[in-house]
């Protein structure tokens, strides 16, 4: 189904792809959205219906969609396109995320994840990744996009390094009006280290990162600091797949990510590449939110 949402899409924008044609399920949606919203209900209704019956919320739906016959256990979350504006911009790949479990009703209640790289125009390779609770490292594939090569197996490796300095740390403060207030609260919690940061518009995306061994951690304070937009658990619809290669997801302030199935909750969240990583910046957390009130 992500790969279905992939090829709709395509390698860049169509005309009228950046055009907000509608505000619903939770953010503002573009044309790319609405075509991959589209593709993604058509290929659950024609693929998933008749064997694992449920019930899908969906980043662009106000109300959950019931897939197959009444009484199926499944419960699905999905985002169709995460990342949609620095997709439109040609900068980053956007993310195909799709998160399943049986009787769910929270993301910590999720088994099974998918992400699926919408790359943008000048790639030519795009990853799909699945990760089952539980069951191993995710099974990672980097697909030739334009079919002249077999695809490649890729293993995710997050980053074994226990130093924060001179790595990439980032914290989410996209939305403005935000900004110099979470900004005061990282220098808080980074204060004394040399960091970087990579602000990447997609959840999925700094999960991959984290999982990728390129960044050491990605922290999204923005519905316990901030106080404008905040991510959604369709955005975190993906995070097996970094949980399975060995990262730390976990809700901020720590703990799990107790987080309903739903398109209105504000959700904030960590990714850690290792538990020495995740120990130093939970004590800086704590810190930095008694600092700050």
């Amino acid at each position: 189904m992500g790969r279905r949402v992939r090829d709709a899409v395509g390698a860049g924008p169509r005309s009228g792809d950046e055009r907000v044609v509608a505000q619903r399920g939770g953010d503002e949606v573009f044309g790319v959205d609405e075509r991959a919203e589209t593709t993604l209900l058509d290929a659950m209704r024609s693929d998933v219906a008749s064997r694992w019956p449920g019930m899908l919320v969906m980043e662009g739906l106000d109300a959950p969609v019931r897939i197959g016959g009444d009484g199926g256990a499944w419960r699905y979350i999905a985002d169709p396109v995460d990342g949609s504006r620095p997709w439109l911009a040609g900068k980053r790949s956007a993310w195909v995320l799709l998160g399943a479990g049986r009787d769910a009703t929270t993301l910590d209640d999720l088994e099974i994840s998918v992400c699926v790289e919408l790359p943008t125009s000048r790639a030519a390779v795009g990853m799909v990744a699945t990760a089952v609770r539980d069951g191993g490292p995710p099974i990672v594939i980097d697909e030739d996009l334009h079919g002249e090569s077999a695809s490649r197996n890729v293993e995710l490796h997050p980053s074994m390094t226990h130093d924060l300095a001179r790595g990439f740390v980032t914290v989410a403060r996209f939305a403005p009006g935000d900004k110099a207030s979470i900004g005061a609260w990282e220098d808080e919690l980074l204060r004394g280290v040399e960091t970087y940061e990579d602000p990447y518009l997609s959840s999925g995306g700094q999960l991959i990162e984290v999982a990728s061994g390129r960044e050491l951690a990605v922290l999204d304070p923005r519905s316990v600091v901030g106080a404008g937009f905040a991510a959604h658990p369709y955005d975190l619809a993906g995070w097996l797949v970094a949980r399975q290669a060995g990262v730390i997801v976990e809700a901020l302030p720590p703990g799990p990510l107790d987080y309903p199935l739903d398109t209105t909750t504000a959700c904030s969240w960590a990714a850690y590449a290792n538990p020495a990583i995740a120990d130093e910046l939970r004590l800086r957390f704590r810190r930095a939110m008694q600092e700050h009130g």
